[in-house]
């Protein structure tokens, strides 16, 4: 599942993320946790590279507040 997040640092930059949701344990395998993948990050049209902060507070947003499924 993919959603975009919004980042303001000095410029406002627009975050795509693939993020998958945590599996939850079973009588044969541990749980897993949610895992958010960065997968591009502009501002504007502009590739833009992210620090590792900034990459550690979109994983933090994401995680706080996951995105719906769509079904």
């Amino acid at each position: 599942m993919k959603t975009t997040v919004t980042i303001i640092c000095e410029i406002e930059i627009e975050v795509e993320v693939r993020y998958i949701p945590a599996v939850d344990a079973t009588y044969m395998q541990p749980p897993d946790p949610a895992e958010v993948e960065i997968l591009a990050a502009y501002e504007d049209v502009h590739s833009v590279i992210l620090t590792e902060a900034e990459r550690d507070e979109v994983r933090e947003m994401v995680l706080e507040n996951p995105p719906q499924r769509d079904y």
